[in-house]
């Protein structure tokens, strides 16, 4: 069998000269081998762009995947730090709660901590065709939303806590808790007592504390000044709202160093030691009283706590 399949006629168009070339069937093995082999280097090139190779991942794709690894590496060790961090600070915040006489947050509530599946923040899309990284990932998108949650808990908890201390500071500094003057205790409480200038017995709703004239006469807690002028048989008179329905009063003053509406603190000096009113001596006639009964003002006096 002839190996030629046949004869081809090539006209240059610059030249009238007729070229041919006979077409055997070694040169159709021939082309053929090339065609096969361009279409193998063209396969291998889409294979190696679109398939994964060895070690699971194209070459770009696997440095992508170590850089994300990285990452991922580094906010793990964040989140763990941040969970200690949080830790330590819910359990001072048990300690604040004891301090603000406040019940302790419940376990069910501590609980919202805990992710659980199916919650909205831990569907994470994959970022990777490395399923590992993916899980880890995973991982580390329930952990930044639980730490969310307790830090939401926490700042809840601590808001609660700053109110009830500010409330107690408040509370506090409105309680008359202090001795109105320097001097000595001449007279007590007592429903009892035969007074000094009438000599029948009457009750004392108040203790005298005897000083030198003109020494101050100050604020026993912070307050409202709802009275200040004369006042028959308390002469020179301090009447101090407080709040809380406790209210205290100053007599027999020499001279009255505030006016009514002002605001007074602990210590601030609202009158000067005198004698005036029904008084035999330089002394101030110091009364408590709570929703408008006359209580004993030692039962809130700290015993050091001396005016200067």
């Amino acid at each position: 069998m002839s190996s030629r399949f046949g004869t081809f006629l090539y006209v240059p168009k610059e030249s009238r000269e007729v070229k041919s070339f006979e077409l055997t069937h070694r040169s159709v093995v021939g082309l053929a081998c090339v065609a096969i082999g361009i279409c193998s280097l063209l396969l291998g090139l889409g294979a190696w762009r679109l398939a994964p190779v060895v070690g699971g991942a194209e070459p770009g794709l696997a440095s992508e995947n170590a850089r994300l690894r990285a990452q991922v590496g580094r906010m793990e060790g964040q989140m763990a730090s941040l969970g200690k961090s949080i830790s330590g600070l819910m359990g001072r915040e048990e300690e604040l709660r004891i301090v603000a006489d406040l019940p302790p947050v419940p376990r069910e509530v501590q609980a919202v901590g805990v992710g659980g599946p199916g919650h909205p923040a831990l569907e994470t899309p994959d970022v990777s065709r490395d399923a590992g990284l993916n899980s880890r990932v995973a991982t580390v998108n329930a952990s930044v939303d639980a730490l969310v949650r307790r830090s939401a808990l926490l700042s809840e908890s601590m808001s609660e806590v700053r109110k009830a201390l500010a409330a107690k500071k408040e509370r506090f500094s409105t309680t008359p808790s202090i001795w109105p003057a320097s001097g000595f205790l001449s007279s007590t409480f007592s429903l009892h007592r035969r007074h000094p200038i009438f000599h029948d017995i009457r009750p004392h709703y108040g203790i005298d504390i005897s000083a030198r004239r003109g020494a101050p006469i100050v604020a026993t807690a912070a307050g409202k000044v709802i009275y200040a002028g004369w006042e028959n048989g308390h002469g020179n008179y301090v009447e101090i709202d407080h709040g809380h329905g406790v209210v205290t009063t100053y007599s027999h003053a020499s001279r009255v160093l505030v006016h009514v509406g002002q605001k007074v603190e602990r210590g601030d000096q609202v009158a000067l030691i005198g004698s005036t009113g029904f008084s035999v001596a330089p002394h101030v006639h110091y009364e408590v009283h709570e929703h408008g009964k006359p209580v004993d003002p030692l039962k809130y006096i700290f015993p050091d706590a001396i005016a200067d």
